[in-house]
């Protein structure tokens, strides 16, 4: 099997990398990286170790990506990640990246014949929808209040793959929605397998913490660098929670859709570790007082910013039903693995 990974040298590339290099030993493992993201370089001595082909060239580059060897399988991890992108004059170049290198990796894909996992992401539900669920309040946190009436889409485990995706979802929502319509498209069209995964906050060790990374590695590694934090919106209470999910968990999935797929499984699919593994940011910033300083003080802004949501939990009923999925690494094991991370990388990260 040749499998092309885009973006391989960030955090889910290169994991995604590994696990695959020790599921399929004999397998020729390609991946390329524009290496945009300072600090990504690091991965390259693993991606090497792996046995893994890296060539430095930009999703978006349609003579970069014609030139690509045959596959049989791409994962698509190549992604500007921040919901806050696109706000001001960098709006064409994330449409570069996220619109314009899918549309190049869908036309690979057709040449090739090659099968298509999607690493997308639950921002592409609609912002008013979230909003409008309603929450109780746990004293540390925000929750579902299930005795309320639920939006479309929502359950008391958390969102579903129901949920609305009408506009406004940001303009990186907008891109990611765009793509997976158009990996439909294809697929149906050209007959090559396409896998969409909608997925929750990922997070682990091996993060560099920064912010559109997602806000678990950040805070610790705030922490650990004496950094100030503040709980931004809702208040400044920092009850705002979402749920995360270990790449690990997500390679399980995956492997499961290339190797042994599911004959009538619908092609989108939310990931994430749901109630059990969502937590607020007082409850992350209480696990960072309890294991690396408890007299930080975190500053407080009541005002809400465009595209906050107060929370957000997968639920992952249609992936445990059909796949027999479900995360087994839990929020503590996470949020350890990336304390132990950051101690022992603390200087690499406080240079990016």
């Amino acid at each position: 099997m040749r499998i092309l990974i885009t973006g391989i040298a960030g955090f889910v590339g290169s994991k995604l990398a590994g696990y695959f290099r020790k599921a399929l030993p004999d397998a020729t493992i390609i991946g390329f990286d524009n290496l945009s993201r300072k600090g990504s370089e690091a991965n390259l001595p693993l991606l090497k170790d792996w046995d893994c082909q890296f060539m430095q060239g930009d999703i978006s580059d349609g003579f970069f990506m014609e030139s690509l060897p045959k596959v049989d399988w791409v994962i698509d991890c190549a992604a500007n990640p921040s919901v806050l992108a696109g706000r001001g004059n960098d709006s064409l170049s994330l449409i570069q990246d996220n619109l314009m290198g899918t549309i190049y990796v869908l036309e690979k894909c057709k040449h090739d014949g090659a099968g298509l996992v999607l690493i997308s992401t639950s921002r592409v539900y609609s912002i008013a929808t979230l909003n409008a669920i309603p929450l109780k309040n746990t004293g540390m946190a925000f929750s579902i209040d299930a005795s309320q009436p639920l939006p479309q889409g929502i359950t008391e485990k958390g969102i579903t793959e129901n949920c609305p995706v009408s506009a406004p979802i940001s303009l990186y929502g907008a891109t990611k929605l765009a793509s997976e319509v158009l990996a439909l498209e294809y697929h149906h069209r050209f007959g090559f397998p396409v896998w969409i995964n909608r997925c929750g906050v990922i997070a682990g060790g091996g993060q560099l913490g920064k912010i559109d990374q997602g806000i678990f590695s950040y805070w610790i590694y705030q922490y650990l660098l004496q950094k100030p934090l503040k709980f931004i919106g809702y208040d400044g209470l920092g009850l705002q929670a979402r749920d995360m999910l270990h790449p690990e968990d997500l390679f399980r999935l995956v492997w499961q859709q290339m190797i042994h797929p599911v004959a009538g499984a619908p092609n989108i699919v939310n990931l994430g570790g749901g109630n059990a593994n969502t937590l607020s940011l007082a409850e992350l910033d209480a696990y960072c007082k309890r294991n690396i300083d408890g007299n930080k003080v975190i500053q407080s802004i009541n005002e809400n910013r465009t595209y906050d949501i107060p929370y957000y939990s997968t639920d992952y009923t249609m992936a445990q039903t059909i796949w027999n999925w479900k995360p087994k690494w839990s929020a503590t094991k996470i949020l350890n693995e990336i304390v132990d991370y950051g101690k022992q990388n603390i200087d690499h990260i406080n240079s990016l």
